[in-house]
């Protein structure tokens, strides 16, 4: 394939290292020198690209884009700038500048450049980080790999970690911190030749090819916590950029995207990929010298797909809804509990009576309590009478038979007479003590029939009296009194009945 004849007079861009020089100083040392600043256009970008085109001999202006880069007319000589000399600035192109841009890694985080030399991203990275963070810079080739260490050292780039060492021996599980990825690999370097006829071999295009499908491969899969990736070229052919992007992106293992460089540049650019390669060409940005006035240059920005934040979206809606059904079953479990013993509680109060009766029920025992006191006392009385009645006959009887025989020896009868009515009257009076007897055996046999039965009557009321006592806290003092009271009583009619 043969590469573009090109003619075009380019302007020399010049990137303030800010881990040593601000921009306003540099603006500043400039103006000292003789230098006349133009502020860069508000408008649109192609406002700035006339802007640029204009620029004489002892102008400069600030990038449209990247603001620590400042652009001069094609024919200054930087070279031996003191700034220059001192690594205060560095003489880098814009289209190079780019990837650094749109990867956009916060001060503080991982970031990972894996094909590093001679380290004009990777400084340029550790200024964009302000130094807080971590870059590791990975080189295989030794020579390359010492001017990438001496660069980062004279560019004051304490945050990057430089390593020697091919980065596909890197390992998943190595460096797992890493969250942004810059890849620029090797390749036909096709954007950079100006004003030459360079053909390029298919064999060597298709090794070139397959070995930054299979470094981006790498980058994509190794690194389980990278979340953006900027693979870019300096290259203008699409077997090294869409094609190999496209190839990637369809075979990786994980889910990765590209984004739309045009949204990314905010609708402020004019070249992108091509569509042969589906919609992700179109995303691919394009630097070309003659119309951007840069070298020839390739970038595609990927990010993590949302599959893996998806599924893990719904596990987690998944988690919230089986928490809140446990927690909702809890609750029904609650709410039924509490049914459950609103009615328990419900029977237990139907069942006792209410605590503002206790008086009521205090005076009912009380009634009660007098009620069977009476009946008590009237048993006694009803006892007492009958044996009065008792004592009563026996008397009279004996007054009968003591008047009989005290009036049969004051008539003068004889004696005879008088003994055998005597005796008469001695069988009458044992047949009436014997009828006495039986009277009074058959009452205390009534007597003994009826005490059971009220017995087991006072007993029941004593019961009942016992249980209402209970409930009420009747005092053990009063039960003792009554079992005295019976005691006494029974004491009594036992002593009446002897």
């Amino acid at each position: 394939m043969l590469c573009l004849e090109l003619f075009v007079r380019r302007p020399r861009y010049v990137r303030v290292n800010t881990n040593l020089l601000t921009t306003s100083d540099a603006i500043r040392a400039f103006q000292d020198e003789g230098y006349r600043f133009i502020r860069c256009t508000s408008g649109s970008y192609d406002d700035y690209l006339k802007q640029i085109q204009q620029l004489t001999e002892y102008d400069f202006t600030q990038d449209y884009h990247v603001k620590t880069m400042f652009v001069f007319a094609s024919n200054t000589k930087l070279h031996e700038h003191e700034l220059y000399l001192e690594s205060q600035i560095v003489l880098q192109d814009k289209a190079t500048a780019l990837p650094v841009h749109l990867l956009a890694p916060p001060p503080g985080s991982c970031v990972l450049d894996m094909c590093a030399a001679p380290g004009m991203k990777t400084t340029q990275l550790a200024a964009y980080m302000r130094n807080q963070g971590r870059v590791y810079a990975i080189e295989r080739d030794t020579r390359r790999y010492q001017t990438l260490c001496d660069f980062v050292k004279k560019t004051d780039s304490k945050c990057v970690e430089t390593m020697n060492k091919d980065c596909l021996e890197i390992k998943r599980g190595d460096l797992d911190d890493v969250e942004y990825i810059l890849l620029d690999p090797s390749c036909t370097g096709s954007g950079m030749e100006i004003s030459v006829h360079n053909y390029v071999e298919p064999a060597r295009l298709a090794k070139l090819t397959s070995l930054q499908e299979k470094f981006l491969k790498h980058a994509m899969n190794s690194f389980p916590n990278a979340k953006r990736i900027v693979y870019s070229t300096c290259s203008i052919y699409p077997e090294e950029n869409e094609r190999a992007v496209s190839n990637a992106v369809k075979n990786s293992r994980s889910n990765w995207k590209v984004l739309d460089a045009k949204e990314l540049m905010k609708g402020q650019w004019n070249n992108f990929g091509s569509g042969m390669y589906g919609v992700i060409g179109t995303k691919c940005l394009y630097a070309r010298p003659d119309s951007d006035f840069t070298t020839g240059f390739f970038l595609a920005v990927l990010e993590r797909g949302q599959k893996g934040s998806e599924n893990s979206n719904k596990e987690k809606a998944n988690k919230n809804a089986d928490s809140n059904s446990t927690t909702e079953q809890e609750d029904m479990c609650k709410n039924t509990s509490k049914t459950v013993t609103d009615i328990e509680e419900e029977k237990e109060a139907s069942e006792k009576p209410p605590k503002k009766k206790k008086k009521k029920n205090t005076q009912a025992h009380s009634e009660m309590k007098e009620s069977i006191q009476e009946e008590e006392i009237n048993a006694e009385d009803d006892t007492k009478k009958k044996k009065k009645k008792h004592k009563n006959n026996d008397v009279d009887v004996s007054l009968t038979y003591e008047n009989a025989e005290n009036l049969t020896t004051t008539d003068g009868t004889d004696t005879m007479t008088s003994k055998k009515k005597k005796k008469k009257k001695d069988k009458t009076r044992e047949q009436d003590e014997n009828a006495d007897t039986e009277a009074q055996a058959a009452d205390d046999v009534i007597l003994e029939m009826e005490e059971p039965t009220k017995k087991k009557k006072k007993k029941r009321k004593l019961e009942e009296v016992d249980e209402q006592s209970s409930q009420d806290n009747l005092e053990v003092s009063e039960i003792e009194e009554v079992q005295k009271k019976k005691k006494k009583k029974r004491n009594k009619t036992n002593e009446i009945e002897t």
